[in-house]
């Protein structure tokens, strides 16, 4: 298959999930400067170490379902033995759930010293429904289920919000108000699939397998790996700070952290959830040149997407910070600039990494993980205490350097991705020119929405046109022209 054709053939799955994860990313924007006017900076740090807790609670003991459900769906589906996979995981997963309820109970009953007991409850509420969606939601990728897949992420987003405020406003203004409106939705979603796809038919007791199970923990649990590094080197750091500086400072930190790595994740996920299926099916297939070239062409439009982000992000930081946060997380618009420049190590990383999850390899991924933790949690006790909160930021890039620059090195010896030196070419000159244009408007303007929104439509203008008159977007100018014949 030539290159093009696997360029045009993700192109398609690429304009479903960007648009609608542009809106749920807005929709991240508006919650967050909504979320530091509702609430103190004490309750946004609570809900900053509470909400990666339950996230990596879930990766550490179901992380494994989920990736490993993802993997093998559709070959479970071919061979029709999907209440063998279904009844599995299902059973799995109450398990998980049910040993992490006692251990709620647990501390309940005892009066813990250190958490109240509304707080346990609506964070085993929250960990409970959370799990459910990202593995349900997952599932749908892997079947392709494109538009329902969409749908729900963003309408859960969007009622996330709004069931905060209802209850914010007219109950209080604590972190479990936050917690149960998020476990709320994301219940909703879950159940709207499971419904959907009928998997309460086959749930058969008797269908439970020890070997399926066994299947999906030899793949899965190394790619927790993956997952723990994303916590380890987006997260830890709020807990260190907590520790050296108290709440409210890692409450402005997650604030401006988060507003980078929202805009991240929307454009990371968005065009993996693209690539990944029709990766996985071409290398099940056997084809690893069709592999090769989708991967490359989805590394493409990574590139193509996260590198102008990263220049506008760094040259708009500090406008972006007073306007979207609240004044009183305000002054720290170095860390979004110092985020930006990791998560787009991050992202790299991850095309890096499917030459290990194509071949089995997880356990590499855990290797070069735990060193590129390490390194950041050393990094962060060494410096935080000594130089402050915002140096956080910094080792965040390190250690995300350190593990693109290790999953690089070995992914090499296997399956990697190729992008063009005229595409590199292309991008740069076009990312820098409208870069200029930003650094010549904030020289002669003081930003104000309006100015900062007119600066960013003008940005995305150049930048596209400069990529269409260099020829770069060629492709898929033929594939939106076959698109509006039909």
């Amino acid at each position: 298959m030539k290159a093009n054709t696997s360029k045009t053939f993700i192109s398609k799955d690429i304009l479903f999930y960007l648009p609608a994860k542009l809106i749920e990313g807005i929709v991240g924007l508006l919650t967050l400067n909504l979320y530091t006017k509702l609430f103190t900076a004490k309750v946004i740090g609570e809900y900053g170490l509470v909400n990666p807790t339950v996230a990596v609670t879930f990766l550490i003991l179901l992380g494994w379902l989920m990736h490993g459900i993802y993997r093998y769906v559709n070959a479970y589906k071919e061979k029709d033995q999907l209440a063998e996979l279904y009844t599995t995981s299902i059973v799995s997963y109450l398990l998980c759930a049910g040993v992490v309820g006692l251990g709620i109970i647990g501390l309940v009953i005892f009066n813990n010293p250190w958490f109240s007991n509304a707080l346990l409850l609506s964070a085993f509420y929250l960990f409970v429904a959370y799990g459910l969606a990202q593995i349900m939601l997952n599932l749908l990728v892997a079947l392709k289920k494109i538009k329902l897949n969409l749908l729900l992420s963003v309408g859960s987003a969007i009622g996330k919000l709004i069931l905060t405020i209802i209850l914010a406003v007219y109950y209080k203004k604590e972190v479990t108000v936050i917690l149960i409106s998020h476990g709320t939705m994301d219940l909703c979603v879950a159940l709207i699939i499971f419904l959907r796809l009928n998997m309460h038919r086959y749930f058969v007791m008797s269908k439970f397998s020890r070997e399926t199970l066994k299947t999906m923990l030899n793949f899965g649990y190394p790619l927790i790996g993956l997952s723990l590094t994303m916590f380890v080197l987006n997260q830890s750091d709020r807990y260190i700070i907590k520790y050296y500086h108290g709440e409210a400072a890692a409450g402005i930190y997650f604030a401006n952290y988060s507003l980078a790595s929202a805009i991240y994740m929307m454009m990371i996920m968005g065009i993996m959830r693209a690539v990944y299926p029709n990766l996985l099916l071409a290398w099940q297939q056997k084809d690893k040149e069709k592999a090769t070239h989708l991967l490359s062409g989805g590394v493409r439009y990574y590139l193509m997407l996260c590198i102008p982000a990263t220049v506008g992000i760094i040259l708009l930081a500090k406008p972006i910070s007073y306007l979207v946060l609240d004044v009183k997380v305000h002054g720290y618009s170095k860390i979004v600039a110092w985020t930006a420049i990791g998560m787009l190590f991050f992202g790299l990383t991850e095309y890096c990494n499917k030459a290990w999850e194509l071949t089995g390899k997880t356990k590499t991924i855990l290797y070069n993980s735990l060193i590129s933790g390490i390194i950041n949690i050393a990094l962060n006790f060494i410096l935080v205490p000594r130089y402050g909160f915002y140096f956080a930021a910094i080792t965040t890039v390190i250690s995300f350097a350190t593990y693109l620059l290790l999953s690089s090195i070995g992914a090499r010896r296997i399956f990697i991705w190729h992008v063009k030196p005229g595409t590199w070419l292309r991008i740069l000159l076009s990312a820098a020119t409208f870069g200029t244009v930003i650094w010549i408007i904030g020289q002669h303007y003081t930003f104000t929405v309006l100015i900062l929104i007119v600066t960013i439509i003008l940005s995305i203008i150049i930048y596209f046109t400069l990529l269409l008159l260099t020829g770069e977007l060629k492709e898929e100018i033929k594939m939106l022209k076959k698109i509006r014949k039909k």
